[in-house]
């Protein structure tokens, strides 16, 4: 299944860009236990949002009738808001280094546990909200196996960038996924409003689609074309 794969690539960028600079620095400059912490804190972090993804899954699979298409109306509808906001709104502008920032270097064991926990913990339980829109349409071991694929490709990706095996731009393949994200969110939208409303307006699931699409692709691409347009590269 593309979508779960990518959506884990994604987030799995995000997570890793954080934690494994962090270890690369710190395992060279020997500082193991700094590692320790970090390698505990997202194994920490993991266990939480697996554990509660679980919940999340075991209930979901108790609802039926009316009120299973409500749930899943809303959760497209959430879905697409927080893709609104953090891809388009958010993260526009983000741009990354595979250097590991000085302030957490400067974090303390505590910290470092604390920052990886957190990182982890929230990432995955976003993906565990995109998956869960994705779990009744596919095979269980189908839907896990592509997670977990995309998750293993962000970590072997950003590793070799961040030991110098590779020069990969991550701002372009994470720009390039954020795209792909909008666009899955607009699927969302307008089929959350189709759940929904579907039965009094026939065609509001494509409206959704465009609503949502349109300007969060013009947010997205206006500022980047601009400086495009702008810069040496057109003569």
């Amino acid at each position: 299944m593309l979508a779960p794969f990518i959506i884990c690539l994604r987030e799995g960028i995000e997570i890793f860009l954080v934690i494994i600079p962090l270890v690369v620095y710190f395992n060279k400059n020997k500082l193991y236990d700094m590692t320790k912490s970090a390698l505990l804190g997202g194994a920490l972090g993991t266990f939480l949002a697996t554990i509660i993804g679980s919940i999340i899954f075991s209930q979901v699979a108790l609802l039926n009738g009316p009120t299973g298409q409500l749930f899943d109306g809303i959760l497209g509808i959430v879905l697409a808001g927080l893709v609104l906001y953090s891809v388009v709104l958010l993260r526009k502008n983000k741009y990354f280094n595979t250097e590991p920032n000085q302030r957490f270097i400067s974090l303390s064991q505590k910290g470092v546990f604390i920052l990886a926990a957190v990182t982890f913990f929230r990432e995955l339980l976003e993906v565990t909200l995109f998956i869960l829109t994705s779990a009744s349409t596919g095979a269980p071991l189908v839907l896990v196996g592509s997670s977990i694929l995309g998750l293993a490709s962000a970590a072997l990706i950003v590793y070799v960038v961040a030991r110098g095996f590779s020069k990969i731009n991550i701002t372009v393949l994470f720009y390039i996924l954020n795209l792909f994200l909008i666009g899955l969110g607009a699927f969302y939208f307008g089929d959350g409003l189709d759940v929904l409303f579907g039965r009094y307006v026939p065609e509001i699931s494509k409206m959704g689609i465009l609503l949502y699409a349109v300007p969060s692709y013009y947010i997205m691409v206006k500022s980047d074309l601009k400086r495009y347009i702008n810069s040496k590269m057109i003569k």
